[in-house]
This record gives C-alpha cells, sequence and structure tokens, in this order.
C-alpha cells in the first residue's frame, strides 16, 4: 500500500486529546482520540488500527499522533466545525464527527508494519466536555485520633 490521506466519516468522538499532546502510559507525549463504531464497520476500520470491542457492544479504534516529529518540530491536530470554522471548545465523549488520518508503511530493524496518525478533527455534533464530578472525597474533620467525615461540604 502507499501513503494514503483518508476521511474516516461519521464516528462517535471519545477521549479526545486534541488540543494539547498528554503523556501516555509509555511515556510518550501524544495527541489521541477514540473512535467509536458498530459492528458491521469494523472491516472499514480495521485497517488503520487495533480494534476493540467496547462494553456497550460497540467498536473502538484509537488514532494518535506524536507532539513532534522527527524534526523536533510541534505537530497540531486542525479541529473545525460542521462548516470548517477553527474550533477551540473542548470535546466531549459523545460527541460525532469525521477524522482525517495518515496512513504510511514502516520498515524497521528487520520488522515493518503500518502506522495510522491524526491529523485532522471534523465536530459534526458536538456535546460539550462535562468532566464527572459526581464522585469526590468526603471532606474529613479530626478530632483527637478519630477521622471521620463531615456533613458539612
Amino acid at each position: 500500500m502507499s501513503n494514503t490521506s483518508t476521511i474516516l466519516r461519521n464516528v462517535t468522538l471519545n477521549y479526545a486529546k486534541v488540543y494539547q499532546a498528554e503523556t501516555n502510559p509509555f511515556g510518550k507525549e501524544v495527541f489521541d482520540i477514540q473512535l467509536e463504531f458498530t459492528k458491521d464497520r469494523i472491516d472499514e476500520f480495521s485497517p488503520y488500527g487495533k480494534v476493540r470491542q467496547l462494553p456497550n457492544g460497540n467498536f473502538a479504534l484509537n488514532i494518535n499522533r506524536p507532539s513532534t516529529n522527527n524534526k523536533g518540530e510541534k505537530n497540531k491536530i486542525r479541529v473545525v466545525d460542521s462548516e470548517k470554522n477553527p474550533m477551540t471548545d473542548l470535546i466531549g465523549n459523545g460527541s460525532v464527527g469525521n477524522v482525517i488520518v495518515y496512513s504510511y508503511d514502516w520498515s524497521t530493524g528487520g520488522r515493518s508494519g503500518r502506522k495510522t496518525i491524526l491529523i485532522a478533527v471534523q465536530v459534526t455534533k458536538h456535546v460539550e466536555y462535562n468532566p464527572e464530578a459526581s464522585v469526590d472525597f468526603d471532606l474529613v474533620v479530626s478530632e483527637g485520633d478519630n477521622q471521620t467525615p463531615s456533613q458539612d461540604f
């Protein structure tokens, strides 16, 4: 296969880290987004990475991009709304949109494969990002050696 740019259309967007790169569990700074889709679209998304099933019965694929390129220059993800206007609102889980990805073949040290990186996101149905605040610690009041949760928040 050759190097290709592709638009993955009409996907649910989750965990969008597209404005600022974050450190992943492997210690690398990356932009990242989860694309959620139904079972009938597995063949469409399989060429772009590892597809896995979600607890809700749908399937997902994560697409990422390093925070810097091979020359050390900072990468940026273009994010636009349905009318292609630049967007800066945080993207909440369940938003819907289109994603441009770039795929290329690689070969290093006798190993080879295909890599897909995130280029741009178009949000066609925006769900406001709302961090979950329903779970929080109790306020602990120390009285001597006893520590009890306070009822005053």
